[in-house]
């Protein structure tokens, strides 16, 4: 539960209370109206008698009148006194979760009315009113609840843990058996997490009940899945008895599908909401991790030739020596220079100097494993971090990346690379191995451009 307190019209919309006390008042002809736990008015008086208007006509008395209910809402006990001008007042606290939160004010109600009377509606209200809330109290925890884990789900930044938190939720907040989240990526749905559910599951706009819900962009909830449905050609591992999902959409921007299923009972109007609160947050948890992760790539990627930049690739190579100067192992490093570069930018230019750039470094990427991290050095030059490779695993690599290059033309021209080779050996820090391997490259400007040289 929130340690902060609650107002009324958390619980009730201020429209509500207004057709209650216009009610009130239309059936039994006193004024009606209702302040917060301070005093403030939260809903003004829907009528007022019209003996009542004559006294709050005057300035004075409408001063004497508030001050008089202040001083009798400060009791915090069901009241039908008279008030300061001989009229009787009704005052009834109002209470969620043993708080008073507001309090219902009914005045100007003449003197001569019967006082059983006016004691009884008194109790009419504070049992109507408090027993009404009291049933509002299981609802108001599960919002809260719910509301918690919304925003704890805001505030993750890693991309795998708001997939994560989103599925948890989803399967917390509406008492369902399981959850699958699909992120809408390449034109299709795709199943990202999936409780209990081992195979991905990819969906176009319109293909089953997630894809519906997508297309259309509405909350979809089904009581009972029939055979019709077709669902049990899409999930055949798992039966699916009933379920809910709703479209992720940031911005107009379809994101994603939330869908849950196996709830106990059928899902209600609260089950629609909880999964329509969960949507918007995983919107804006969705969007604000893919941010920090496109904000995290672009410190680390080079903007050109998006290969990883120099200072990303020195890091990770300090982490690799260490590592190998406590457990030992292998690892290997390329240097890689462009040949004549220059040349060529002073003979075509600049803009296809840079697509040269961006060709290259994809025939690097193609030549390498998931594992080996490439980097843009500077310039025209090139490193290629190999872990767990030896010396001939390196050659056959760089020999790989040659003839690569040799049968590939780069922007419309053919091109060479001279590559310098250094091998791990213990002591050697991740400076050391960047210089051996760099004055292994340019051995091979020197003698032979094109070629492949080893730092002995």
């Amino acid at each position: 539960m929130s340690s902060v307190q609650p107002i009324i019209t958390d619980i009730i919309e201020k429209d509500e209370l207004m057709e209650l006390t216009s009610d009130f008042s239309k059936k039994f002809g006193f004024c009606a109206f209702i302040l917060d736990s301070k005093g403030k008015m939260i809903v003004e008086k829907q009528f007022i008698p019209e003996y009542c208007e004559r006294i709050l006509s005057v300035k004075e008395n409408a001063t004497k009148c508030y001050k008089d209910t202040i001083s009798k809402i400060m009791l915090n006990k069901v009241l039908y006194d008279e008030c300061w001008a001989g009229h009787r007042k009704i005052i009834v606290p109002i209470k969620f979760m043993n708080n008073v939160i507001a309090y219902w004010i009914t005045c100007g109600i003449a003197s001569d009315v019967n006082e059983k009377f006016v004691q009884a509606l008194a109790n009419m209200i504070d049992s109507f009113i408090n027993k009404f809330l009291k049933s509002y109290e299981k609802w108001f925890n599960e919002r809260e609840f719910a509301t918690k884990i919304l925003n704890n789900l805001i505030s993750q930044q890693d991309y795998d843990q708001v997939l994560e938190k989103i599925v948890s939720s989803a399967t917390k907040i509406l008492k369902t058996d399981r959850t699958t989240l699909f992120i809408y990526d390449g034109g299709k749905l795709v199943s990202r997490i999936a409780e209990g559910l081992e195979q991905e599951i990819a969906l176009n706009l319109g293909e089953g009940i997630a894809g519906t819900c997508a297309l259309n962009r509405e909350i979809i909830a089904i009581d009972e899945v029939k055979p019709e449905i077709g669902i049990k050609s899409i999930i055949k591992e798992y039966e699916v008895k009933n379920l809910i999902c709703a479209p992720i959409i940031f911005k107009k921007k379809l994101l994603g599908v939330i869908e849950s299923f196996n709830k106990g009972t059928s899902f209600t109007m609260k089950d629609r909401k909880h999964i329509s609160y969960l949507a918007d947050a995983a919107a804006i948890a969705l969007n604000n991790a893919q941010t920090f992760v496109a904000l995290q790539r672009m410190s680390i990627l080079d903007p050109l030739t998006q290969l990883y930049n120099r200072n990303y690739f020195i890091r990770c190579l300090e982490k690799e020596t260490t590592r190998l100067n406590r457990y030992s192992g292998e690892l290997s490093l390329m240097f890689i220079d462009l040949d004549d570069f220059k040349k060529f930018n002073d003979l075509y230019g600049h803009t296809v100097g840079d697509i040269v750039l961006k060709e290259f470094s994809n025939l690097i990427k193609n030549n390498l494993r998931d594992a080996d991290i490439a980097a843009r050095f500077g310039g025209e030059e090139f490193v290629v971090m190999l872990p767990n490779t030896d010396r001939e695993g390196a050659y056959k690599t760089a020999e790989r990346l040659q003839q690569s290059i040799r049968n590939t033309e780069i922007a419309g021209h053919k091109v060479s690379a001279s590559i310098g080779i250094a091998c791990y050996r213990l002591g050697l820090t991740a400076k050391m191995l960047i210089d051996r391997a760099d004055k292994a490259m340019y051995h091979v400007k020197r003698t032979q451009k094109g070629t492949i040289s080893f730092w002995d």
